[in-house]
């Protein structure tokens, strides 16, 4: 999957919060194989351990671009190659993020797609394309 375009936004005052929804998905994972109980592309430890937000999107392979004097969460981009558990992710960090954020995906078969956020909840709709 290829990520086309983003408007997201986390304030502030809601970084911490979102870290800490993040961190308080270990012991969720979804899968379970002969490496232990992991997310989907994800390590637990990765994000368990992060100190910033931006190491723990880090470890679930989206990048944040933050305003150095501020500290407001001011971009995303996918850092990976397929989908994993992410709407796990947005749904933890989903209260945390600016009503009107959203982030738009492409798949390897070429559907279309948008995470919005509401600043409660994350949603995924698909796109309608229309040929006249």
């Amino acid at each position: 999957m290829e990520q086309q375009e983003a408007t997201f936004t986390i304030k502030p005052s809601n970084v911490a919060g979102a870290l800490a929804s993040i961190k308080a998905l270990a012991g969720g994972e979804t899968i379970k194989d002969a490496s232990g109980r992991h997310y989907s592309w994800v390590r637990t430890e990765d994000f368990v351990k992060a100190e910033t937000l931006s190491e723990a999107m880090n470890a679930w392979r989206w990048h944040v671009t933050c305003d150095e004097e501020t500290g407001e969460v001011e971009n995303i981009l996918f850092e990976g190659e397929k989908l994993g558990d992410d709407p796990k992710l947005f749904n933890a960090i989903a209260p945390f993020v600016e009503p009107g954020s959203y982030i738009e995906m492409q798949g390897e078969d070429g559907s279309l797609w948008r995470w919005f956020f509401d600043g409660k909840t994350c949603k995924e709709k698909q796109a309608i394309v229309s040929w006249d």
